[in-house]
């Protein structure tokens, strides 16, 4: 079926986010149906499975299964058309005027829908009134404010794996509709999760397949991100076709020109993406002005393990903004500088210029605390000029849309006047600010001119008029003063008449239905003159006609008329002269949001004492990044809930010196926080923000990698161990000496030997091989003795103090948050436990439990590690040099345990087969059992 949806409902089930896709049963047209129903069934089969909303007068109507979905799903009362007929049609209609909400929570559901509109007026129709698509509406293709997010961007995407590619890329190209930003890109298959989850696209388009074929992993891993997955036919996405569409769009004679040096995967899914908007929104996308390769290389390489370990945009607890990284620093003050600030933090940068040219442009306004008032008062006055630029370039921008751009162009002078001067008095030509000027500069006389056309208060739909402003046009002046001079004719009529006919309450009035009249109260009527033509009685008068009095009506309903339609000409005109500006008017929005972001970096820096960091340049020969020091760095976002409760801490890595810092100490000391701390300000850093800290130095990072945290993933039966390790390998077999580790506790969903081995075996590939600066938050205190023995490996914990409890009650511990040199041989777990609530008698007992355990291990300590030195992996030695000799319990515990097939046992055979183990170890004499 084509296309589908992965969000879709079934007819048999509920409304919801994650239903299967439409099963829509074939409508049969029968013979008797009206031209209206024969023109919806005809339109019907042109939008596959989109629901379908007829015009049909006030109404928006659907019909058959259509009209059962919509019903269930946004609880509309479900009717019958022709309900005396044998085979009533079901029906259920949306007001016209409510369409916008009932459209935004059906395309919140996962539903597309198309809309059907009335092109010709029902008055003067010959026969059924003409309707056409005028756009199809899909959770990746919405312009309207109202159905978008205003502070993320809203994206479509296709994907295309390049069969021709030696190394098996994928070929993807996304766009935001709204904006009009269009990106293509060729990645490695293996980076497609994670540049997916960073995108976070809305609907995904992918090469069609059979009807009973399974959906591909891309579809999977589509639908497993929460985007709507749609099918496309196999030709949207050929390399003959996709050449000359995407020319042909941008008006081209080649890609090379746009910095595509081949015709490649992502060109034919940038050309699958231009096709699909073309069928959806029935338009020419004049504001998709350039398509742009991707930054790959260019931006620090995140995985989504990362992004959700360090809450960049959405919270481990719920999921939502709110303790995010994004929520902490976004002083952003439009929604297109929210969109570009979370841009911003998803791909931050390399190159250390590029990371500069920001910078410098922050550093300029945090030493101007009064232009930064000014810049943030006048962005204040600037609507979402991206949004409404979309809207321009599909044809759909209201009256009260360009009024909105009117005002925001003028605005724009203000920004651009606020930027004339920098820190010495003026703006460098070359840096990010006199960019910005630039762009925002020259857009005077539009915005005048928008300003002169349109009313401020324009309404935001067509149909009724009233939106030019007075004086724009003269022809419409002249018939807009019809209506008014009508006004001033009809009291000068009511006065004659009343004088003609001596009925001094007689009035002039007019109605929707019978249009103007004149009216004589019941005890006047036989006063009436002879050329009045009664048109109806009302409950206490009569009223009348004459023919001065329709021809008035004539000349003042035809002038009304005439005005709306001029009205909608000169709109258009309008619409158009703006469309004719869009590249530059898209770089001035860029430039606002640029603007934005930066202002509400310098706040940031300026409220919150937050420092510049200083980079160092490229890395050497070798690939070694270089240093990482950060003095009395804080959380970005816990600090700026403790404010005076947070402890900073210092953090100083060197490919050269140390580079891999082992921490020990006990649960809630704060190792988790720290590890993430250091990762949020290096991200921070490297989007040019100012960072919580005293001092921060920095050699920028490739990638980012963090692993903190234990969660399991049921849907591919896997377990917390088994994540735990897939995400490890993910991070070892990426990483590069330019990349910075941070992991929290790997090893801990297994056994405490494999655990450790586990653990032990990643610390020295991370020391041996990888060689990049790297955060390993442990429990395994046996790891701290390979500081000693890993070149740049150290040790260091979070310190406690013990301390009497005040109720006497044995010792207790306080949490000091403080990270200090040195290896720690305790975890505090059973303290911990007490202060989480368990009950009294159990932390005694786990005390006394512990001290035995303690005692026993002093006593007979086990053989110490090895650290093996040989650098083949072939001369590897064991962890543990001495081992036991096995007692004989143990042997038949082990060969029954290897008796066992987990794929063949069943839940009874499990207990059985436990059973049978306990009792090995009951008959055992080992100590302690």
């Amino acid at each position: 079926m084509s296309p589908i949806s992965q969000k879709m409902t079934a007819d048999d089930g509920e409304a919801s986010s994650a239903a299967p896709p439409l099963r829509r049963k074939p409508v049969k047209v029968a013979a008797d149906l009206s031209p209206a129903m024969r023109q919806y069934i005809e339109q019907k089969s042109r939008v596959g499975d989109a629901i379908l909303l007829f015009r049909m007068g006030d109404f928006y109507e659907t019909f058959y299964e259509d009209a059962r979905t919509v019903s269930r799903a946004v609880g509309l009362t479900l009717t019958t058309r022709d309900k005396r007929s044998a085979k009533p049609i079901p029906l259920a209609g949306i007001p016209y005027h409510a369409l916008d909400r009932y459209v935004a929570r059906l395309v919140q559901a996962g539903y597309k829908v198309a809309i059907s509109e009335q092109i010709e007026d029902p008055k003067t129709a010959r026969g059924v009134v003409k309707r056409d698509i005028d756009r199809i509406i899909t959770p990746g293709t919405l312009t309207d404010d109202n159905l978008l997010d205003e502070r993320r961007d809203n994206l479509l995407v296709a994907v295309l794996p390049d069969s021709k590619d030696p190394a098996g890329r994928v070929g993807v190209a996304f766009v935001s509709l709204s904006s009009g930003r269009f990106v293509a890109n060729l990645i490695e298959a293996d980076a497609l999760p994670d540049e997916l989850s960073r995108i976070a696209p809305s609907e995904a388009l992918v090469p069609e397949r059979g009807i009973d074929d399974e959906p591909s992993p891309t579809e999977a891993l589509c639908a497993s991100l929460g985007c709507t997955v749609t099918r496309r036919p196999a030709h949207a996405f050929d390399d003959h076709l996709a050449e000359r569409a995407l020319c042909d769009h941008f008006r081209i004679a080649g890609m090379a020109g746009f910095g595509f040096d081949r015709f490649d995967a992502s060109l034919c899914a940038a050309a699958a993406v231009l096709d699909y908007l073309r069928e959806t929104q029935k338009a020419a996308l004049s504001h998709i002005v350039k398509l742009t390769p991707g930054s790959a290389g260019a931006t620090v390489g995140m995985d989504r393990v990362t992004l959700r370990s360090l809450e960049i945009e959405r919270s481990l607890r719920d999921g939502g903004r709110e303790g995010t990284l994004l929520s902490a620093v976004d002083r952003t003050v439009g929604p297109m500088g929210a969109r570009l600030l979370r841009d911003w933090l998803c791909f931050p940068l390399i190159e250390t210029a590029a990371i500069r040219r920001r910078q410098d442009a922050v550093a300029a306004l945090v030493e101007q605390p009064a232009r930064i008032d000014l810049i943030r008062r006048t962005l204040g006055d600037i609507s979402d000029v991206e949004r409404i630029l979309s809207r321009v370039g599909v044809g759909r921008a209201s009256p009260r849309d360009l009024a909105a751009l009117g005002r925001s162009l003028s605005a724009m002078r203000g920004l651009a006047d606020g930027l004339d001067r920098g820190t010495s008095g003026r703006i460098v030509d070359d840096d990010l600010l006199g960019d910005l000027a630039r762009d925002l500069s020259g857009h005077d006389a539009l915005g005048e001119y928008l300003q002169s056309a349109v009313k401020c208060d324009a309404p935001s739909i067509l149909r009724d008029g009233g939106f030019i402003e007075d004086g724009f046009d003269a022809e419409l002046d002249r018939l807009r003063g019809i209506g008014h001079e009508g006004d001033r004719f009809l009291a000068e009529l009511q006065a004659r008449e009343a004088q003609r006919s001596g009925i001094p309450s007689l009035k002039v009035g007019y109605n929707s239905v019978f249009g103007y009249y004149i009216e004589i109260t019941h005890q006047h009527r036989d006063r009436a003159p002879p050329d009045y033509v009664r048109r109806q009685t009302v409950r206490n008068a009569e009223r009348y006609v004459t023919d001065e009095l329709k021809q008035h009506e004539r000349e003042v309903t035809d002038a009304a008329d005439r005005a709306r339609a001029r009205e909608l000409e000169l709109f258009e005109q309008i619409r158009a002269k703006v469309a004719a500006e869009l590249p530059r008017l898209q770089a001035a929005a860029r430039a606002v949001a640029t603007l934005d972001v930066v202002a509400a970096f310098a706040v940031l820096a300026r409220r919150e004492d937050f420092c510049k960091v200083a980079f160092e340049g490229e890395p050497d020969a070798d690939g070694r990044a270089g240093d990482l020091e950060i003095i009395d760095g804080r959380h970005p976002v816990l600090s700026a809930t403790l404010r005076e409760g947070f402890v900073p801490n210092d953090c100083r890595l060197a490919t050269d010196a140390t580079r891999l810092a082992l921490i020990t100490g006990p649960n809630m000391a704060g190792k988790s926080t720290y590890i993430r701390q250091i990762a949020l300000l290096t991200l921070l850093a490297q989007t040019a923000g100012y960072v919580p800290a005293r001092s921060m130095r920095l050699a920028p990072v490739d990638r980012l990698f963090a692993r903190v945290g234990a969660n399991d993933d049921i849907s591919r039966g896997h377990s917390t161990f088994m994540v735990e390790m897939v995400e490890t390998a993910r991070i070892l077999n990426n990483a590069t000496p330019r990349s910075l580790i941070i992991l929290d506790e790997i090893g801990r969903g297994t056994s405490t030997y494999d655990g450790l081995a586990i653990a032990w075996a990643v610390t020295e590939h991370l020391a041996r091989v990888i060689r990049c600066r790297a955060l390993f938050a442990t429990h395994y205190h046996e790891l701290t003795e390979l500081a000693d023995a890993l070149d740049g490996a150290a040790n260091f914990n979070v310190a406690v103090r013990e301390q009497l409890r005040p109720d006497g009650g044995g010792r207790g511990v306080v949490f000091l948050h403080k990270i200090v040199d040195g290896p720690t041989d305790r975890s505090y777990g059973v303290h911990v436990a007490s202060m989480a609530g368990l009950p009294a008698e159990v932390v005694r007992r786990s005390e006394q439990v512990l001290d035995g355990l303690e005692r026993r291990r002093r006593a007979a300590p086990a053989s110490p590690p090895s650290t093996p030195t040989a650098t083949s992996p072939g001369d590897q030695r064991l962890l543990f040099d001495e081992t036991p000799p096995t007692p004989e319990w143990c042997r038949r515990l082990i060969d029954a345990v290897k008796a066992i097939d987990p794929d063949r046992t069943t839940p009874i055979d499990a207990l059985r087969h436990l059973e049978s183990l306990r009792q090995i170890v009951e008959s055992s004499e080992a100590p302690g059992r």
